[in-house]
C-alpha cells in the first residue's frame, strides 16, 4: 500500500492531494501560478500536511485505466485502494516480504539451536551402555528379621534372600486392608510354596490376621531364595515381611 504523501490530483486540475495511507483526503495543494511578470513576488505556498482529516471518499482513489484496460468493479468502503495503473499516482508497496524473511530467520535460528543441542547430548550418550535393572534387595537374614514393602497395582515386590538348611516361616501383613499374597521360589525360579490366608492355628501361633499371608516351609539345601508377594486380585498395597524362624 503506498505511503501517506502528496500524489497528483486523481480528480484533476494540475493539483496535488493529500494520500493518508487507506484514502484521499480533502486537502489539495493547487498548481504551481503562472510565472509573475518581472518584479512581482507571488506569495508563498501555505499547505502543510493533515493530521487528522476526513476523508472524501471512502471508496479509494479514483481508478484510471491504462490503454487498452478495462476499469474494475468497485470495491467496498473498507477495500484497500486499487492497483493504480498511472505511473504518477501514488506506487504500492508491502511490508509482508520483510515479515517473511524475519520470521524465516527466526525459525533457522532455533533449528540450528535445537540442532546443536541433539548432537551435544548424542556425544555425551553411551549408546553402548544398556540400561541395568535395579537387582532386589539380597543378604542373609536372620530369626525375626523384618523388611517393610511396597506393592504397585498389577505389580509385585521381590526380595532375595539367603538361607541355610531347615525350618523357614514367612509371615507376610498387609496394612489399609491390603490383602497380601506371598510365593517362595527357588534361585532357579521353581515355586516352593505359596499362601494368601493364614489358618487359625498359624494365628494361635504367629498372630497376624486372617487375610495376612504365611508360608512354613523346610528348606533341604541352603541357599538363595526368593520371596514374591502380591496383592490379591492385582491391589496395592504395604506392608511388613518378617522370618520368625530361620533354620530352625
Amino acid at each position: 500500500m503506498a505511503q501517506p504523501g502528496w500524489y497528483e490530483d486523481p480528480h484533476g486540475g494540475g493539483g496535488q492531494r493529500w494520500w493518508d495511507g487507506e484514502r484521499w483526503s480533502e486537502h489539495t495543494i493547487p498548481p504551481p501560478p503562472a510565472p509573475s511578470p518581472p518584479g512581482v513576488i507571488p506569495p508563498p505556498p501555505t499547505a502543510a500536511p493533515p493530521t487528522g482529516t476526513a476523508p472524501v471518499s471512502l471508496a479509494g482513489p479514483t481508478f484510471v485505466p491504462a490503454p487498452g484496460e478495462s476499469a474494475p468493479a468497485a470495491r467496498s468502503s473498507t477495500s484497500v485502494p486499487p492497483r493504480i495503473a498511472d505511473p504518477s499516482r501514488p506506487p504500492t508497496a508491502s511490508s509482508g516480504g520483510g515479515r517473511s524473511s524475519k520470521l524465516l530467520l527466526v525459525l533457522l535460528g532455533l533449528a540450528f539451536v535445537v540442532g546443536i543441542g541433539a548432537v551435544v547430548a548424542l556425544l555425551l550418550t553411551d549408546d553402548d551402555a544398556d540400561p541395568v535393572a535395579e537387582p532386589p534387595p539380597a543378604g542373609a537374614i536372620g530369626a525375626g528379621e523384618e523388611r517393610s514393602f511396597t506393592v504397585a497395582d498389577e505389580e509385585e515386590w521381590e526380595l532375595e534372600i539367603e538361607v541355610p538348611a531347615g525350618q523357614l516361616v514367612v509371615d507376610v501383613r498387609g496394612e489399609d486392608g491390603f490383602d497380601p499374597v506371598v510365593t517362595l521360589l527357588a534361585a532357579d525360579g521353581r515355586e516352593l510354596a505359596r499362601n494368601d490366608d493364614r489358618s487359625s492355628q498359624q494365628q494361635d501361633r504367629y498372630g497376624g490376621g486372617t487375610f495376612d499371608a504365611l508360608l512354613e516351609q523346610e528348606i533341604e539345601t541352603a541357599g538363595s531364595y526368593r520371596v514374591v508377594i502380591t496383592g490379591f486380585a492385582g491391589q496395592g498395597g504395604s506392608g511388613q515381611v518378617s522370618f520368625p524362624v530361620v533354620g530352625g
